[in-house]
């Protein structure tokens, strides 16, 4: 029975891992796609010509490897000047470690050290701090020195900005904050972010129990929406 059990423990840690490495590999990936969308916009390609490339659309491309300008969405009418703020170094983090891609694990090391703000204090109370996120696996510097080109966003980043936007307007807030970003981050959970969080001994549940605690709100209304099943038409022949 014991033998049985460490079997199944060693089998969910092995399980475990092998969800995190693919989650890198999948990271890694669209990284690299996002370096040659870059190089082939600065060359003269439209948005257009590179989406004929995919065998998509213009629209479709653009939204998933747009520049870091494209793509963050930042936007004062959108975000109050602290969100912004946080987006602003998620960048520069991600440069000072030599990566060409900006992605949730960069905006949570933003969160951290950020000045102010509801979503710093609950990641300090649950003992994030910038080192502990750094010293995870998961923010190995790159190769070289800081990287000055332009940085593509990560498609897990943008579904995060989608909820965290969301999640504001479905709260009545004026525009969103860095607990929206935050709550919107932990809506992805397999972003790069809730890994590292999952590696420090902190679940998606408790960011959100103390979103809800502070936000006093439901606990649903900080999730990702549900996606509606679609009904099968039986005709009758």
């Amino acid at each position: 029975m014991v033998e049985e059990r460490a079997r199944e423990q060693q089998s969910a840690a092995r399980l475990r891992e092998a969800i995190a490495v693919g989650r890198e590999l999948t990271d890694m990936s669209d990284s690299l796609i996002g370096q040659f969308v870059a190089e082939a916009r600065a060359s003269g390609l439209s948005w257009t010509e590179i989406g004929q490339v995919f065998g998509t659309s213009k629209q479709a491309v653009q939204q998933r490897y747009g520049s870091a300008t494209e793509g963050l969405g930042r936007s004062p009418e959108r975000w109050t000047p602290a969100a912004n703020d946080a987006l602003d170094r998620a960048g520069q983090e991600a440069r000072e470690l030599g990566h060409s891609y900006v992605g949730t694990e960069h905006v949570l090391l933003a969160l951290v050290t950020a000045g102010h703000g509801i979503a710093m204090e609950l990641l300090r109370e649950l003992g994030i701090t910038r080192e502990r996120i750094l010293a995870t696996s998961c923010m190995q510097a790159g190769s070289g020195e800081p990287s000055q080109a332009c940085l593509s966003v990560m498609p897990r980043l943008k579904q995060a900005l989608e909820h965290g936007r969301r999640i504001a307007d479905g709260l009545g807030a004026p525009l969103a904050d860095t607990e929206h970003l935050l709550a919107g981050i932990v809506a992805v959970e397999d972003s790069m972010a809730v890994e590292i969080l999952r590696r420090l001994r902190v679940s998606v549940a408790d960011v959100r129990a103390g979103l809800t605690e502070r936000l006093d709100v439901e606990p649903q209304r900080l999730g990702a929406p549900r996606r509606r099943r679609r009904r099968l038409r039986v005709v009758a022949r």
